[in-house]
This record gives structure tokens, sequence and C-alpha cells, in this order.
């Protein structure tokens, strides 16, 4: 673990609360240190108020805000003495803490202080630094953990039980602060729970808590060593995306699943063994549930064993009316040593990866200290249900139609490609882009929205681009086949064979390519649904457009064929016929000039030659794309859909 600390970059601090966010980012870009919420910061100080009284205040990290990205916004301002003055009672209900913290609040519309803000309160000093450090917890879950940590530390370090985080954790601070070893101390370390150290200066304060993480790191080095590397195993995509179905039906939603870590294949029943018996830290539980699943080649068996052992532990509650969270799992150890992570966003599911893979290597570096003694049951079911995580979880709020959906859109790179692929990330899904055109990776650049470079009529290169998509999000749900070329228009006397035998091979042939390799996936979708992009040709063809219009209405016919095939697997299969888009890379200005002098109209008349007399857009079929997808029509398969603005040929 390295000191991160730049005296030239603290240096620009502009005040004590801008050096208290410079040092919390050192602390949170950490991953050893911090992952997703697991520790705070706070800094003591004074403000006058509206009537130019200055006031003792304390400013602490603010729930949800991230501590490895977050500027002086990120602490919530509360009055210094109602903190002090809650520690001094006896007891304090949960809603009533959050309460009377709410109501200590300089800025009545702040964010919600840490539920740790009374211990930080507690602390005599005016930087206060609180991680959860793998190191330290791997060694307090280890066998023999409390005595272990002791040792290390000897008198350095003040080593406190477990206790629920809140009220009982500020009232045993409170006893630990005030008794005589406290002056003698660095750090506090809480047992299966994390660090906290403390200085009269933000250096001090973060000096102190890499030197107690670091000695952990240290001690472990020197005991164990480095971990054996554990090689990526090859999954099979179809087992990925299986498995990803089933996690998907157990939590009554889609869910995406992203690889979280490896395990050797001789430590895979160990590791399994372990992971039963605590989280690494907390917080943890809420994140990934207590244990994760452990499943064969027959997923449901795993999931179904999971499901019946996660009721039981929720059933040997002692809290009256307990509502169980669904029975599904957050991470999966899967036969051939790979993990996935699970989550109903890729946002949730990224946090499950990262929290998974901290515990595979604790669980590992524990195994070989002799074993892993976690947080008890109880434990871990009181902080799992606790109504303060809980509603960390709830504030996210309603998730878009298509969250945890993953889509895959051909010809994404321009066009009606690109703008489904927008569309369908507007309504939460994952979208991965396909096009021989390498500028799909300009703007599908993202974790979530990416575009791959795949030539479409090659059925190997279509196979690993879903194989890599597969083994990325966990499955499909969507396919979007959308790619197509029209070549210069010509009778069929005098067309080539080149461009007949081109204009099929990209207009009809490669579609059937990618819904032959999407199907093995598609079926363990939720929803699956398939689109094809068509045109106006089908149903009105246009002279010297023989290639185009066979080719469009041959995947008409392929999409109704299809639709008859995987209706009794549940998988929609639809067509959207498009005509006069003109806001494509096919239609530049000089195109739109000489086709509206070709017809006697200006290029306004031509764009709105409908019924409707209106512009027809990419965005206006990207919306009938996705009302085919997201719900709207759930019951609608073998459909053409014209969005056209009324054409009098086709009605």
């Amino acid at each position: 673990m390295q000191n991160m600390w730049d005296e030239q970059e603290a240096s620009q601090a502009a005040s004590a609360l801008d050096l208290r966010a410079y040092s919390s980012r050192l602390i949170g870009r950490d991953p050893a240190m911090v992952l997703h919420g697991g520790g705070n910061t706070s800094l003591k100080g004074s403000v006058a108020d509206a009537f130019g009284v200055i006031q003792p205040v304390i400013w602490v990290k603010a729930s949800g805000f991230d501590l490895g990205k977050m500027g002086r916004e990120g602490f919530t301002a509360l009055s210094l003495p109602p903190l002090l003055a809650l520690a001094e009672l006896e007891t304090l209900s949960d809603p009533d803490m959050v309460n009377e913290v709410k109501r200590a609040r300089l800025d009545a519309g702040a964010a919600a202080a840490s539920i740790e803000a009374i211990v930080h309160a507690l602390v005599p000093f005016d930087y206060v630094d609180h991680s959860h450090a793998d190191g330290v917890l791997t060694i307090s879950n280890s066998l023999n953990g409390s005595a272990r940590l002791h040792e290390i530390y000897s008198n350095r370090a003040m080593i406190l039980p477990y206790v629920k985080p809140g009220f009982d954790l500020a009232r045993q601070m409170r006893a630990a602060i005030l008794s005589p070893e406290f002056a003698a101390i660095d750090a506090i370390i809480l047992e299966h729970h994390g660090v906290f150290t403390w200085g009269q200066t933000a250096r001090e304060s973060y000096d102190r808590m890499v030197e107690v993480c670091a000695q952990a790191e240290d001690w472990l080095a020197t005991q164990v060593g480095a971990l054996p590397t554990a090689s990526t195993p090859a999954t099979d995509p179809v087992a990925i995306a299986s498995l990803r179905g089933a996690v998907s039906r157990l939590a009554g939603r889609a869910m995406l699943s992203l690889p979280a870590g490896s395990l050797p294949l001789d430590e895979i029943a160990s590791v399994a063994d372990l992971s039963r018996h605590g989280t690494l830290t907390p917080e943890h539980v809420i994140h990934n549930k207590p244990f994760p699943a452990i499943v064969d080649r027959d997923p449901e068996v795993g999931l179904a064993r999971f499901a019946a052992d996660y009721q039981a532990y929720v059933a040997r509650s002692t809290v009256p009316g307990l509502i169980p969270l669904p029975p599904h799992p957050h991470w999966a150890i899967l036969a051939d040593g790979a993990v996935r992570s699970y989550g109903p966003t890729l946002a949730r599911a990224k946090v499950s990866a990262d929290v998974t893979v901290a515990t595979l290597r604790a669980l590992r570096t524990a195994a070989r200290l002799g074993g892993w003694q976690g947080l008890s049951e109880d434990d871990l079911r009181d902080l799992e249900y606790w109504e303060l995580e809980q509603a960390k979880l709830k504030s996210q709020g309603t998730p878009p139609p298509l969250a945890g959906k993953i889509a895959v859109v051909s010809g994404a790179a321009a066009g009606i490609g690109k703008a489904c692929a927008e569309a369908l990330r507007g309504r939460g899904a994952v979208v991965v882009g396909l096009d021989v055109n390498a500028s799909v990776i300009d703007h599908m650049n993202r974790s979530g929205y990416e575009g791959i470079v795949a030539e479409l009529t090659s059925e190997t290169e279509i196979a690993a681009a879903l194989a890599r998509v597969v083994a990325s999000y966990g499955g499909l749900d969507i396919l979007v086949s959308n790619v197509g070329i029209f070549r210069t228009g010509a009778a069929v006397e005098l067309m080539s064979d080149d461009v007949w035998d081109q204009t099929l091979a990209v207009n009809l042939t490669s579609h059937r390519k990618l819904l032959k390799q999407a199907i093995p996936f598609l079926r363990h979708g939720m929803a699956p649904s398939v689109v094809f992009i068509g045109s106006r040709n089908v149903a009105a063809p246009g002279a010297g457009a023989a290639a185009y219009s066979v080719s469009k209405a041959g995947l008409t016919q392929l999409m109704r064929v299809a639709a008859l095939e995987l209706a009794v697997e549940g998988i929609t299969v639809n067509a959207v016929h498009p005509d006069a888009v003109f806001d494509t890379q096919l239609w530049t200005p000089e195109a739109l000039e000489t086709s509206a002098r070709r017809y006697g109209v200006t290029v306004a008349e031509y764009k709105s030659r409908n019924l409707m007399r209106a512009e027809v857009t990419s965005s206006d079929v990207a919306r009938a794309v996705t009302a085919l997808v997201d719900g709207t029509f759930p019951r609608t398969t073998g459909a053409q859909i014209p969005v056209d603005g009324g054409n009098d040929r086709v009605i």
C-alpha cells in the first residue's frame, strides 16, 4: 500500500474543507481501503450563523457520494453539540437517530450524513478517517483473528469487538474514547468492520490510516505471500446465458451478469465452504447477500439450493413480520472456477463484482491462515434487513423499463442503427453495437454502451462478437438486425452479378447468420425480442431497385418464418419498414438535391413526400423498435409496422 499524499496537490486546497476532500479522495481511490460506500471521513471546525454567532460544526461525508471522486459538495455540515449530546443517551432507536442527525443539519436541504456521524463527532480531533481496509478485515475474519490483530498492532491500536453500526457503535466508541488507553493509540480497529484514524491535520490522519493498513498487508505478505494466479476459464457462453436467465427468473426481473474473478479448480471447494461463514465487511451483505450460489452444469439445481438456503436463513430471524428479499444470488461460483456477479443495473452488478473480487482474495488468503470466521448469521441478517441500509437501496428509485436488459444492434455506426442503440440505452438497456465500420466505437465507447467492429457477413466474426457480449454482460434479450446497403439503382437487365450478390449477402444472408448465432442466447433471455429493419420496398418496390427490394422482401419472409419457429420459446420476432429516412450517411446534401430536382420539388418537399407531409427520421424508426421490445407489445409477433408517414402505394 502506497502513501499517495502529494504536497503540491494538497497545497492547492483553498480551505480546510477542500483539504478534507483531497485526503478523502486519496482513501476512496484505493480499493484496498474502500469499496463502494465502505468508508467515510469528517472535519471539525466552526462557522458563523445567521446572527453572527460562532458555532462548532462537523462536516461529515454525505450518504450516496463517492469518496474517491467527491469534492466539498460531498460533505454535510452538522451542528456539533447536538451530536455530542445524542451520544450521552443510553438508548436511541434507529429512526430517532436519523431524525435527530437530520435536525442537526445547517442546511435543511442537504443530503443525509453518514450513519456514523455521531461516531465522528465523538473523536476529539479535527480530522477523522474511516476505512474498510481489506488487509485488516482479512486478518480480523481469519481464524483467531482478534488475537492476531492484538499481536500485530500491540499497543498502537485499540481492538474492539463488532457491534452494529449506528448508535450502538457510537456508544461503544464513546467508552473507548473516554478510556485512559485512548491517549496512547493511533487507531481504533473494529473487528469485522474497519479502521478509524484521526489527526489535527488531514495528512496526520491519512498517514496513520496508510500505516495501519500497510502493516496488515505486510503481515499477510509475510505469512501467506502471493496467491497462485487463477486463469480465466473458457466458460461456454450458452452456460453463462442460461445461468443469468435462471437468476433473472428467481429475481423476477432482468439481471446483468459480470465476470467477477476466478478460482483455481483445487480451491473451489474450500472457498465455497468458507463463503458460508460471513462477508468480508458488514455492508457487503447488502450488496452480495450472506453467501453465493454454487452451481454446476445444471444451474437450476444450484440456484434451487441457494434459494432454499436463503429462505431458511431469513426464516430463522426472530424479527416478526420480516419480508424476505427475492431469493436470488448476487454472485455465483461455477464448476469451472469462473465467478459471476448479478445486479439489476450495470452499476449494481459492478458493485457486486468488485465486492466479489475482494471477497475471493480474502477467502483464499484466510484459507491459508487456517479458516474464516466472519460475522454471525444473526449479525448479517440484522444488517441486511436493517431499515437504514435498505433505505439506501430503495432511494435509488424506480429503474427504467429496460434496466437489466442486454441488446445488440447491428449496423450501429450511423443512421437507424445508431438511433436504435441510443433509444434502447435511453430506456435503460445495456447496448452493444456491431458494425464493419470502425466508427461504431467512436460513439459507443463505454461500459454498457460499446461498439464491436465485425464483418457481419462472416458467421465466425458474428459468433465471436456475441460470445464477447455474453461474457461481458451475461446474455442477450434484444436483437435489432439492421445492417443494410443500397447500391446504385439499375434495371434488372443491366444489373451486375456483383451488385446482386453483395446486396443479398448483406441485406439478407447476414441477418440469417446473426439470428442463427443469437437464438441460443435469446432463448435464455428475459422477454426476448428480435426486430428486423425492413423497407417500404417490400410492399411497394420501385423500378431500378431489384436487388434491394428482393433482399428486403426475403428478410421479411425470414422474419415471418422465425416468428413461427420461435414463438413457442417466447421470443417475439417483428419487422419495421421505414421509408424516406434521410438523416443517414446514405443521403448526402448533394444526393438530396439531385433527387429533389428529379421530382421537380424542393428538398424540404422531397423529404416530406408522404401522406402526412412529415419528415421521417431515424429517431422515429427507433421509437417504433423500442416499443416492440420494451413490453408495450408483449403479445405481438410476426408483425410488419410501417414507419413512412403514410404511403398511398402501401396503404
